[in-house]
């Protein structure tokens, strides 16, 4: 053991130093991450200070190792390599703070397709400058070159050291859900999003075994029924607004001024809305579970969704159509959303070519209110026929949304987070535009009792910043998703308060509206069915959260347990 210790220690003894400094941003990361999983104790803290530490501390020895053995050993090249390496940390910080989860699979394909005009502000270019100067300053100070034999036993220690906290960690003594949060944070960034890609999606399942027929009974899935309160509307409407969420509406959230939100807020107080949790983040995963009531959004995409109430309208005769501000073929979304059953998918590809567009596209895609412009023209031409169309806003984008909207004029709010691109001011012209639009709808005798606007976003964006003062002290239901169905005679029938209401009921909320009996597929129940006993099946990149009134359940996606498989079975089954 005297040997081995010493053997181990050898090994670092000009480096330790440097490994150990390199080491903190990636234990700052995790213990940031803790903070938004909501799993911040000191216990937590310190064990995954150690572990995390440890593990970061083998990864980049062994890839300093590595480097320094096929000749690399200049200390810039060194530093930039490094600088590399923590702006894909800084992308995991990232998307901790914007979705609250890791930089993983899902999230890979979303680096294409927008505008990253943003990340020349100066101070994120202030940002860059500071890491690159810190991979700088410490490889300068405390790298020095050691002898091919000395660096390939570094190699092989690390290489030890990294498998067995990967392989078998103490963090898996912790408590549960402390155990899998904690352990869920120690990958490095760069194995974490590994990891996730090569994680093989499940095959879809079309039927029930006696497992999971005792699960789908406890969680009360593929039991959704209507209520009576639907109608033969002709012109349904799903306004999907980019990143919108309870806490930018003064009805929730006080701090909001009321000018901002009144829109919103009116609506909301006026007509049936519910506040629902939310299932899946990112707009594609988003906008799918709306689309299927079914959580398990890969699963359903790599299967050509098997069940879909957007297709369920096509085959009864309505024009289906997605209009959307951003590029129609951002993540292949033009070729899901038709599997899904949208026959055309317009967006800012389209909106280049026309005349009366084109000035208007700019960031990340179409100005909102050009878009509201277009979907009334698209009604108007179609209003003869049965007729659904999703709008999917744009101008919300995070970070700070739409920087520029050109010549049109908005009513500015007299507050100072309103004054410069925030979300908050995006959210305030959002609603100025759904009123422009509904007046729209009015003038040109669109708006009659066959017309079924429903109000929601895709899905919520957690970071408060720059406008943190905004969202202090912070409500849970702040990252609800607000629903809303209008329409030209208000339904008075009762909407459900549950606090479990979820995206999942989107679906067969659309369906009970328009009196289309729903699959059994679905995994949610119509909002106006407020006996039903829900529950909320959250699927991040590589594990679940099910909750339900019963408490609420953990479960990685990749686990091997036996105890496990009923509910992974269960939401990878789609009925027919």
């Amino acid at each position: 053991m005297k040997h081995f210790l010493g053997c181990f220690f050898s090994s670092f003894k000009t480096q330790w130093k440097l490994l150990l400094i390199l080491s903190i941003p990636a234990i700052l990361l995790g213990l940031f991450g803790l903070y938004q999983v909501g799993q911040l104790t000191l216990t937590n803290a310190i064990a995954l200070t150690l572990i995390k530490g440890l593990c970061e501390f083998f990864f980049i020895g062994l890839g300093l190792a590595i480097l320094n053995l096929i000749g690399l050993k200049n200390k810039w090249v060194l530093s930039f390599i490094g600088f590399v390496y923590y702006f894909a940390m800084t992308a995991d910080f990232v998307l901790l703070i914007y979705f609250r989860e890791r930089f993983g699979a899902k999230y890979l394909d979303t680096v294409q397709g927008g505008d990253y005009n943003f990340m020349t502000d100066w101070r994120l270019l202030t940002y860059f400058a500071l890491v690159f100067l810190f991979c700088v300053f410490v490889l300068r100070r405390f790298f020095t070159p050691t002898s091919t034999k000395e660096t390939a036993r570094r190699a092989v220690v690390c290489l030890a050291g990294f498998l067995f906290l990967m392989i078998w960690t103490p963090l898996k003594w912790l408590p549960a859900p402390d155990n899998f949060y904690t352990t869920y944070l120690v990958p490095p960034s760069l194995i974490y999003t590994l990891q996730t890609k090569l994680f093989k999606v499940p095959k879809a399942i079309y039927s029930l075994d006696e497992g999971t027929t005792e699960l789908a009974r406890k969680y009360n899935v593929f039991s959704a029924k209507n209520t009576g309160v639907g109608k033969n509307y002709k012109r349904v409407i799903l306004i999907a607004a980019e990143s919108l969420s309870n806490k930018y509406m003064h009805h929730f959230n006080p701090n909001i001024p009321a000018e901002a939100s009144n829109t919103l807020d009116n609506l909301y107080e006026n007509y049936p809305s519910a506040s629902l949790r939310h299932v899946s983040l990112s707009t594609l995963y988003g906008l799918s579970v709306i689309f299927t009531s079914h959580p398990y959004v890969r699963v359903a995409v790599e299967n050509g969704y098997p069940v879909s109430f957007v297709r369920m309208l096509k085959e009864r005769g309505f024009h289906t159509a997605f209009l959307r501000g951003a590029n129609e073929t951002y993540m292949n979304e033009h070729l899901y959303f038709k599997q899904a059953g949208f026959e055309e998918v317009i967006g800012a590809t389209y909106f280049q070519t026309q005349e009366d567009y084109k000035k208007y596209v700019n960031w990340w895609g179409l100005l909102d209110r050009k878009l509201f412009d277009y979907a009334l023209e698209f009604l108007n031409k179609h209003q003869n026929e049965p007729t659904f169309i999703t709008i999917l806003t744009v101008d919300s984008h995070a970070p700070l949304g739409r920087l520029d909207y050109l010549d049109e004029k908005y009513t500015e709010i007299d507050h100072k987070d309103y004054k410069t691109p925030t979300l908050p001011r995006a959210f305030a012209r959002f609603g100025q535009d759904v009123s422009r639009f509904l007046d729209g709808l009015k003038e040109k005798g669109l708006w009659d009792d066959k017309t079924l606007v429903l109000i929601m976003p895709d899905h919520p964006s957690y970071s408060n910043m720059p406008t943190v003062d905004l969202f202090t002290p912070f409500k849970k239901e702040f990252d609800n998703l607000p629903f809303i169905v209008v329409t030209k005679n208000k339904i008075t029938a009762p909407i459900t308060n549950d606090r479990l209401a979820s995206q999942l009921d989107i679906a067969p909320t659309v369906l009970d509206l328009l009196n289309i009996e729903p699959p059994q597929a679905f995994f949610g129940h119509s909002l106006f069915d407020v006996t039903a006993k829900r529950s909320v099946f959250d699927i991040k990149d590589d594990y679940a959260v099910v909750t339900s009134p019963d408490g609420q359940t953990l479960v990685p996606l990749n686990s091997n347990r036996k105890q496990d498989k009923p509910l992974l079975n269960l939401m990878a089954t789609f009925m027919k």
